[in-house]
């Protein structure tokens, strides 16, 4: 009994035929492109930086909180003094509330573009509050204080793109000016190392995707009558529609904020052709009668459309495996 050969291992033999029935020949197997190293390295020490940030990072109104009371203790250095000072300046003050020209210097000096101005200018630091956050760091450490040991007091979801957006309300001090100075300087190194975490993942968020989309994540921090309050902004070129209606830029911002007596307010915005629409999701009824008794005047003041719903926004769709793990609390 004779056996039949072994038929070959590899792609299908013989002519390839083509939808008119005319033999071809068979395509080449495309070599696979061998990683790029200098981007792989690149991409790990991103993922470095997230993993570890993501552990240490809490919201900045903690740390807007304290710096008011430790201000006013006398026996802090001059320059751990000096440093405070510095970032508390650098905050928005809403009495009287921002104009667009107030709210634009704000995001300039957010601390989310200090590399890049270092990179294109190098010399004099730039003003921002991340740079003040950094000489504020120093200053601790120069007066003796090792920062990093204590976990966040106020656990706040860490930033991701794509992710949601969450004002944080304010909060009372955590600190009072008749505290050890080595106490308060001790609970102020913890929180300036996780608000700069935080601003870590910020700017880890905004660094462009493979498109080369343009987006920014940041925060604001607020001196509000009732204490330190933080905003948080998502801003992107809007890749929704296409063809011709799509021509000109077509930019979407989401932001967040949690004031008194307002509550919790996201606000979707999206900016095409000089014209504006934009849906409020307010979280108190109280507050939501009362915005929409002036829609008009928010539709007027913003030229464009305003549509105000209760509760909040859809969820944004959960990130791909890899993503942020929230592992603060």
């Amino acid at each position: 009994m004779s056996v039949p050969p072994t038929p070959p291992v590899g792609p299908p033999q013989g002519p390839l035929v083509t939808g008119q029935g005319v033999p071809a020949a068979a395509a080449p197997t495309p070599l696979a492109q061998p990683p790029d190293p200098v981007a792989t390295l690149l991409q790990r020490a991103v993922d470095a930086a997230r993993a570890d940030a993501a552990i240490r990072q809490s919201g900045m109104g903690s740390l807007i909180a304290d710096l008011e009371p430790a201000l006013a203790s006398p026996g802090l250095p001059p320059e751990v003094k000096a440093a405070i000072r510095q970032v508390l300046s650098l905050a928005l003050a809403t009495d009287p509330a921002p104009d667009a020209a107030a709210l634009k210097a704000a995001i300039g000096r957010s601390g989310l573009f200090l590399e890049g101005r270092l990179a294109a200018t190098p010399g004099a630091p730039p003003i921002d509050m991340k740079a003040a956050m950094l000489v504020l760091q120093q200053a601790l450490v120069a007066a003796g204080v090792m920062a990093g040991g204590r976990p966040p007091k106020v656990p706040v979801p860490p930033p991701s793109r794509g992710g949601a957006v969450v004002g944080q309300a304010p909060r009372p001090a955590g600190v009072r000016h008749d505290d050890a100075p080595a106490h308060l300087m001790q609970v102020l190194g913890d929180e300036t190392d996780q608000a700069l975490a935080r601003q870590t993942l910020h700017q880890l968020a905004s660094l462009p995707d493979e498109a080369g989309g343009a987006r920014w994540m940041f925060e604001l921090p607020m001196l509000t009558p009732q204490g330190a309050a933080v905003a948080q902004f998502a801003v992107e070129r809007d890749g929704a529609g296409g063809g011709a209606a799509e021509a000109q830029p077509s930019w979407r911002a989401r932001f967040a904020l949690d004031v008194p007596p307002l509550g919790p307010i996201r606000v979707h915005l999206r900016l095409h052709d000089g014209r504006s629409s934009a849906i409020l999701w307010v979280e108190r009824p109280d507050s939501l009668a009362l915005l929409r008794d002036q829609t008009a005047d928010l539709a007027e003041a913003l030229a464009g459309d305003v549509t105000i719903q209760p509760g909040a926004p859809p969820a944004p769709q959960v990130p791909p495996p890899g993503g942020l793990v929230d592992r603060s609390s």
